[in-house]
């Protein structure tokens, strides 16, 4: 093996350790939201409007509705995707469910 060979085998073994040990992803559902955003501001997709969530550069995550047991005394968030990229304003699409939590019911809102 000629010693490039060896230089780029190495390379290749540190970025597969690299990829291999980076975190995964999550999706990021909460328990209540503490502040309201604008979804759906860009154009096509729905109407704007003010809801309970939290934003992100390509787009933002919102409480479509909850359901509450009071047996359990407990709440469930529905989140959404507004599914509006922020870096593309016209590029607004229908936005689609994300996830739910179950929580207690002393969550916020």
């Amino acid at each position: 093996m000629t010693r490039w060979t060896t230089v780029v085998l190495s390379a290749l073994a540190t970025t597969s350790l690299i990829v291999a040990t980076a975190p995964s992803a999550h999706a990021d559902r909460r328990c209540g939201a503490s502040s309201k955003i604008v979804i759906n501001d860009g154009e096509g997709g729905e109407a704007q409007s003010s809801v309970w969530g939290h934003e992100h550069t390509t787009g933002d995550h919102y409480i479509h509705h909850i359901t509450r047991s009071l047996e359990n005394r407990t709440k469930t968030y529905y989140w959404y995707a507004d599914n509006d990229n922020k870096l593309l304003p016209s590029r607004d699409e229908r936005d689609t469910p994300y996830g739910y939590i179950t929580c207690p019911d002393t969550s916020t809102p």
